[in-house]
Parts: structure tokens; C-alpha cells; sequence
């Protein structure tokens, strides 16, 4: 009798980017590529890990603004931040626990450009 083993496929599904893991609608979920590159491009303070290993959780996606965690992947998984991005003003903001007030970050416009256009594309398809 042949067995399929179920955890090969589990180890698949894991290595999947967290952009993608849970995204806040089916639409938004390829656009958010760019919005994981812009904070890696960002000037967040990343301590513990380095900006190539952070991947982010989105948190919330009204259309307006997204929040999204800050998580990375090694011997565990560890939320360093989180941020919030309001695409209508590009701007992006630390929003991180222990910040009293958000702090405005900055990034690499090319991939604000980039998240534009991939939403104006999905729009407009």
C-alpha cells in the first residue's frame, strides 16, 4: 500500500514568504511584495536580524492603509515591529510597541512606485 506523506508538503507550505501567508484580501496579496521590500529598504532599526530575512504578516488592509508585522525566520519565528504604510500619502510609519509616538520612516521610493502601480493594475483588471 502506498503512503503519501504529509510532511514533505507541510515543509513546502512553510517556506512560503509570510508576505503571502495571510494576506487581507486575495486581490492585495501579490502587491505585497513591494510593501516587504520598501521596509526592507526602509531605515526600521533591524538589531537582531538582518533586513533580508524580514518578512511581513499583514495585520490589516482597508484599502487605505496597511499594518503589518514585523517577522523573521530562523530558529524560531520573532516579531521585531510592526509598521503601518498609507499608500494615498507614501508615507510609512514604525509603529513598534515600544515607540510612545509612530516614527516616519524612510525608504526607497521605487518600490512606493511599484505598490501603486501593482494596485492600479488589480483595479483597472
Amino acid at each position: 500500500m502506498n503512503r503519501i506523506s504529509i510532511r514533505p508538503m507541510l515543509s513546502a507550505l512553510l517556506m512560503l514568504p509570510l508576505t503571502y501567508a495571510i494576506p487581507a484580501t486575495a486581490e492585495a496579496g501579490s502587491c505585497y511584495g513591494y510593501l516587504t521590500e520598501m521596509v526592507r529598504s526602509s531605515n526600521f532599526p533591524f538589531r537582531y536580524v538582518g533586513k533580508d530575512k524580514v518578512n511581513l504578516l499583514i495585520d490589516e488592509d482597508d484599502g487605505e492603509m496597511v499594518r503589518a508585522q514585523l517577522l523573521f525566520d530562523t530558529n524560531g519565528t520573532g516579531t521585531i515591529g510592526w509598521i503601518k504604510y498609507t499608500p494615498a500619502t507614501r508615507v510609512l510609519l514604525n509603529t513598534s510597541a515600544e515607540l510612545e509616538e509612530p516614527v516616519e520612516l524612510s525608504f526607497d521610493a521605487k518600490f512606493a512606485d511599484g505598490y501603486a502601480k501593482c494596485l492600479a493594475g488589480q483595479q483597472a483588471g
